[in-house]
């Protein structure tokens, strides 16, 4: 097949880390790949494509929207024979769309990478979500939001379904052992997220002062992941750091800043905590249960299908910080053996449910059946 992705960027975000692996799982099993980007300097992952003969098309946007990327997008599908056009994220999704009016088409599959964050959603959300009706087959990485679609918008229902995001199992691999603890109250504890608000860093540093009042010495937290690509994302870093001077928690906190190496990080602790208030389906999650970790993490959408409550790990109210302390008490207290059986039944759910194969092969599934179904009526 001869596949035209469509995303914004290459740069560090989750999104654009799952389109990059779907493209070279395909590539890799022999179909021909093709991106059209239109942030080009944004680089971070472009360097993956030189070895495997993946073209990428750039068109640098100078606008917040602007009507000249559709241009773009249609004259390079008009100029080209695809099979299968696929699209992430929500203005990516839209241009793809829009570009598609009065044009003949391949079959154009538009992925949501996020989360409903209210009860009632915005006219333009509405209006994002009734442009659907211009694509072929709408994909999500989380139960909970196609649910949630469904529900919403019931047309949907025939053209949607959840895959779930791949991980390397080959790259994140778990290591023979935790190695020694240092005693009740110690674990060192990873977050890889960014500081935006969504993820809950000021109720995780709630959580710890909780603990060292309540269970004694704490944990230590290590948070990798930007505090400045935002104005909101520093406020809230701030904040966190007030908290934590004003408890004399400072040194059980290190903040980490943006870093690749995930696995030696994920190695060098004992579990991850994600304490964000929602989520699609993160990748931090999936990639800490590749790697053996128990996860410690917030109950909410799609979290208690990937971490078994007191198996691979504990759920927590994110709006509680002392719900968060006592989970993380009770990782804390657990025996050397129970943390390695976390680990173990961690990795296989991830060999079962999150293989990069698998995620690459149910994409193909669908991109398969689309085009056969394209073909037949055409």
């Amino acid at each position: 097949m001869k596949l035209l992705f469509f995303i914004d960027h290459f740069g560090a975000g989750g999104a654009q880390r799952q389109m990059v692996n779907l493209a070279k799982g395909l590539r890799l099993k022999g179909h021909q790949v093709e991106f059209f980007i239109y942030h080009p300097q944004y680089q971070h992952m472009a360097s993956q494509f030189e070895s495997l003969g993946i073209v990428v098309y750039k068109y640098h946007k100078k606008y917040r929207f602007s009507p000249k990327v559709i241009w773009a997008f249609r004259k390079l599908v008009k100029s080209n024979t695809y099979d299968v056009m696929l699209s992430f994220l929500n203005t990516p999704n839209l241009y793809a769309e829009l570009s598609t009016i009065a044009m003949a088409h391949p079959p154009l599959i538009v992925s949501e990478r996020f989360m409903y964050l209210s009860k009632e959603l915005s006219f333009t959300k509405r209006l994002l979500q009734q442009a659907h009706r211009l694509a072929d087959y709408i994909t999500v990485n989380s139960h909970h939001q196609r649910e949630r679609m469904i529900q919403d918008f019931p047309w949907m229902a025939p053209k949607i379904s959840t895959i779930y995001n791949g991980v390397d199992l080959a790259a994140f691999v778990p290591r023979p052992s935790f190695g020694q603890r240092e005693g009740r109250g110690s674990p060192k504890l990873l977050v890889l997220a960014s500081t935006a608000r969504k993820k809950n860093a000021l109720g995780l540093a709630r959580a710890l002062e909780i603990y060292a009042a309540t269970y004694g010495t704490p944990p230590t937290i290590a948070w990798a992941g930007s505090n400045k690509k935002t104005k909101n994302d520093y406020q809230s870093y701030c904040e966190v750091v007030q908290v934590l001077d004003q408890y004399g928690l400072s040194k059980y906190w290190k903040w980490l800043g943006e870093r690749s190496d995930v696995q030696e990080l994920l190695h060098e602790h004992d579990a991850l905590i994600h304490p964000s208030f929602y989520e699609g389906l993160p990748n931090a999650v999936c990639e800490a249960l590749a790697c053996g970790k128990p996860v410690l993490v917030s109950n909410v959408c799609d979290h208690p299908k990937l971490v078994q409550e007191g198996k691979t790990g504990f759920l927590f109210d994110p709006h509680n910080p002392q719900d968060i302390a006592k989970a993380i008490d009770r990782f804390a207290t657990l025996q050397e053996d129970e943390r390695e059986k976390m680990g173990f039944l961690a990795r296989a759910f991830a060999e079962q449910e999150l293989s990069l194969d698998n995620y690459v092969s149910k994409y193909e599934q669908l991109f398969e059946a689309l085009m056969f179904e394209h073909n037949r009526r055409n």
